[in-house]
């Protein structure tokens, strides 16, 4: 049992990127809860899909949205928790002249809470949770999550029952929303909405990593002028700069960003009209459960040829053909298929577009091996286009866009011109429909506030040697712990009492004589413990591993092991045994445990 066995092993997608590395071994080889940010284009959503494939760690990703938790190809955090979507208060909810299904609090949350067996065995197993998109997650929301963790995992005195939280998002982009009756409630709890703002996170601060390399970008001039409109250090040249963009002339091959939605719907139907060519229909096919809302494609996608339109999903060929928001224009629409055309690059060749599939999954518990899997509950199919004269600026978040139409209409919010302008890749491809001046970079102070907290390498350095360490000692502790095991065993003990037919007696003793031997080895894992905590305060990490080694020899050969053999030798005389075959089903998911904690010691 080495520390390597938490430690990254792939290659990061960009090696001369420190931070990202660095971000990716706290997630990997320590329990470190973390806050990941970076400007708009710095690999946030690149980091996310590294974590998914390396850690070996049990892993689930959520987020606040429908649509953000498929394209993070997650679940919803309301959909894994079972969690109300009204008002959560961390105090008492009576008082406030509202219904009690609007507003929760701990106790009717938990009493509400409707987690099946199987579901709240998974969560116990989670060892990592991220959630994608913190910046729209919502400080109750959040303190109702640390709620409910904690009462599944039965760990109350530490934050989300103990789980490894990773939130990934960008606090200067736009923030999260509460109603205003909602928030004349959380008002009384919060200083805001943030997530930051939850009381879990004020007590539990995460370590704040930014990733700094911006990909999205090539101009360091354009991307020092973003990163002040991000940061509210706009500079009057930065006005003027942006302001000389201004046109109100049509200008082929640009995607107008909008405020709102019926805005860039009606720009959209009257450019589609104006074309001559035939309409064509194509109609989405869903499968089972899945929410048409969760996908910004159309079920029923119009297109005609010569209509400009806009990829909502990446390539998944190597080389990339197109990115999520590559614009182009329909070149033909025949028996062979949707043919696009980029006449904006003409390095890229025209592409014949295929269908894709968006997957509605939820997360479960793998019986087998006590892992996280993840069940597909519904699908949909559909060509991953979209008309692309005009967006909304909160749909723009994610994508790349080539040449863009910045039209924010006197409408601003916190975020909202930073989000519109970092989307394209270069100033030159910038169009400005309305003027800007110092008064519309709105950024919240709280927000940078909050940004001070930000490690710098050195402090990262230390604190990633002590986190790596503590981790280790953590992990060989509740290896070599029994509670789980003990509980497992109570529990098929009261199964096995239900049960008049069949070997009754000898099932009886045998789980006597198994809880018994596993008590026994609690006793002994408290030594144990002491002993491994008294190597580790010395900073005798090798010590520490040699007697991890003894443990698992003792704790597997005398205990595990033979609890494992006995179960098989009774399994064995029930095999023909018909008036037995629960308890058989029984015992064998109960080995499955215990043959997990065999593998976890012998790692």
């Amino acid at each position: 049992m080495t520390s390597s066995t938490f430690t990254a092993t792939l290659e990061a997608p960009d090696k001369d990127n420190i931070a990202f590395q660095k971000a990716a071994t706290f997630v990997c080889d320590t329990d470190q809860n973390i806050f990941l940010t970076g400007k708009a284009g710095s690999g946030k959503t690149t980091f996310l899909k590294y974590i998914r494939t390396q850690t070996k760690k049990k892993c689930a990703v959520i987020a606040p949205t429908g649509i953000a938790a498929i394209n993070a190809g997650g679940e919803t955090i309301h959909s894994f928790l079972q969690l109300p979507f009204g008002p959560f208060v961390p105090g008492n909810a009576g008082g406030f002249g509202t219904s009690p299904d609007n507003v929760s609090d701990k106790h009717s949350l938990l009493a509400r809470l409707r987690l099946r067996e199987t579901k709240q065995q998974m969560l116990r197993k989670l060892e990592l949770l991220i959630i994608d998109e913190v910046s729209m997650v919502r400080a109750d929301l959040l303190d109702a999550m640390d709620t409910v963790l904690r009462h599944i995992r039965k760990k109350y005195d530490q934050p989300f029952g103990g789980v490894q939280m990773l939130f990934i998002g960008d606090l200067f982009q736009l923030p999260p929303v509460a109603r205003e009756e909602d928030w004349e409630i959380l008002r009384q709890f919060y200083p805001g909405t943030y997530f930051f703002d939850a009381q879990v996170m004020q007590q539990y601060p995460p370590l704040y990593i930014e990733l700094t390399k911006v990909y999205r970008q090539k101009d360091t001039v354009f991307i020092d002028m973003l990163n002040r409109i991000r940061t509210g250090h706009v500079i009057p040249q930065d006005i003027g700069t942006l302001n000389a963009l201004y046109s109100t002339e049509q200008k082929e091959g640009y995607i107008m960003l909008c405020t709102h939605n019926h805005i860039a719907d009606e720009i959209n139907k009257k450019a589609l009209d104006s074309l001559t060519t035939p309409l064509h229909k194509f109609e989405g096919k869903i499968t089972n459960d899945f929410n048409i809302k969760s996908v910004t494609v159309d079920q029923t996608l119009e297109l005609k040829e010569g209509a400009q339109v806009m990829f909502v999903k990446n390539d998944v060929q190597t080389p990339r053909r197109y990115f999520n928001g590559k614009t182009g224009i329909i070149k033909s629409i025949n028996s062979a298929g949707i043919r696009v055309s980029f006449p904006n690059d003409p390095k890229s060749d025209s592409v014949l577009v295929e269908l894709e599939t968006w997957r509605n999954i939820r997360y479960a518990l793998d019986t087998k091996n006590g892992g996280i899997v993840e069940d597909e509950m519904g699908s949909f199919q559909q060509y991953p286009l979209k008309l692309a004269w005009a967006i909304t600026v909160h749909k723009s978040q994610g994508l790349t866009l080539e040449k863009a139409i910045v039209d924010l209409n006197r409408s601003f919010a916190a975020g909202q011109v930073y989000v519109a302008l970092s989307r394209c890749t270069s100033i030159e491809g910038l169009v400005l429909r309305s003027q800007l001046n110092m008064d519309n970079i709105l950024v919240d102070n709280r927000v940078l506030q909050f940004a001070r907290n930000a490690s710098d390498d050195d402090e990262l350095d230390t604190l990633l040697e002590q986190g790596r360490r503590q981790t280790r000692l953590g992990r060989l502790i509740r290896i070599f712990s029994f509670n789980e095991l003990i509980t497992a065993t109570e529990q098929l003990q009261q199964e096995l009492d239900k049960r008049k037919t069949g070997p009754v007696k000898e099932n009886k003793e045998l789980a006597i004589k198994i809880l018994d031997l596993l008590q026994q080895a609690q006793k002994h894992a408290g030594g144990f413990h002491r002993q491994l905590q008294a190597l580790f305060n010395e900073g005798d990490d090798t010590a520490m591993e040699e007697r991890a080694k003894a443990g698992t020899v003792y704790f597997t050969t005398k205990v595990l092991s033979v609890a494992v053999a006995d179960i098989n030798t009774l399994v064995n005389t029930m095999a023909n045994n018909t008036k037995a075959t629960r308890q058989v089903k029984l015992w064998k998911a109960y080995k499955v445990q215990l043959e997990q904690a065999i593998k976890e010691m012998s790692l």
